[in-house]
């Protein structure tokens, strides 16, 4: 899906981030991504036991989007999810736009406040916190129009990439005043363990349809430090094997609590 903007306050084009910004994101993401790979590579090596640092890759690429784009005046606030989850929301005043990174794997576009779990389905509860955040677009001017259908693949390695689902209200509760717009910047890791696609979507609170802002892709690998391989012990390291983790979701662990359970407690 695509988004078509009718001309207004912003102008058509205002829409899109700079190309600053949207190299910079690429550019956290991918170092975010690399980092974590040295980590998950060393702990390998070190300990009889390391599948718990499969939770850690979106700290990681969090704390590099944060670095990358702090020239362009975008800063990064800690926001809580659940009882112990953190993650970063990156905000840039001077535009009035506030935007996340998530996994496009469990990214919904066409129900983002729901989003998906491990195996691709749609998750049957919604997260407040994206309501929240999603009615910073309630000003936006959204038209669909016939466009690509872009698939979302499903790897097995659940536990890398646990998103939460419930976040306290006080970190999003009031932000459509603070803010203009808001994004939300995905990434997707193939089956060779490489950043294939990055994409930049802006959720419809209208509709819960995630449109198509730009596609990121084309930055991949413009620079050096984008480039690097991914050897067979690193990728041993991170398969999960001999148990029922690359096929279940977090909250079947009782870790994360979704709203419904959340408020019957």
């Amino acid at each position: 899906m695509i988004i078509k903007m009718h001309r207004g306050v912003f102008g058509m084009k205002e829409y899109r981030l700079s190309e600053g910004i949207n190299a910079s994101i690429v550019d956290g993401i991918i170092e975010g991504y690399r980092d974590y790979l040295e980590v998950r590579r060393q702990k390998a090596r070190e300990l009889k036991i390391h599948s718990a640092y499969a939770w850690v890759k979106g700290n990681h690429i969090d704390h590099y989007v944060a670095l990358s784009c702090e020239e362009y005046g975008v800063a990064s606030t800690i926001a809580k999810a659940g009882l112990t989850w953190q993650y970063l929301q990156f905000s840039q005043k001077d535009e009035k736009i506030l935007f996340i990174v998530k996994n496009a794997r469990y990214f919904s576009v066409e129900e983002v406040d729901k989003g998906k779990d491990a195996n691709g389905r749609t998750r049957v509860n919604k997260a407040s916190y994206m309501n929240n955040l999603m009615d910073i677009n309630s000003q936006v001017e959204f038209e669909e129009i016939p466009a690509k259908v872009f698939n979302q693949s499903v790897q097995l390695e659940l536990l890398e990439d646990f998103q939460p689902i419930k976040l306290e209200e006080e970190d999003t509760k009031g932000m459509d005043s603070q803010f203009d717009r808001f994004y939300i910047a995905t990434y997707n890791i193939g089956d060779d363990y490489q950043i294939g696609e990055i994409r930049l979507w802006m959720p419809n609170p209208t509709d819960n349809k995630a449109y198509l802002i730009s596609d990121l892709t084309s930055y991949i690998g413009q620079k050096p430090g984008h480039i690097f391989d991914i050897e067979e012990d690193l990728k041993s390291a991170l398969t999960l094997t001999g148990t029922a983790e690359g096929v279940l979701d977090a909250a079947a662990f009782g870790i994360v609590l979704d709203d419904v359970v959340e408020q019957e407690s």
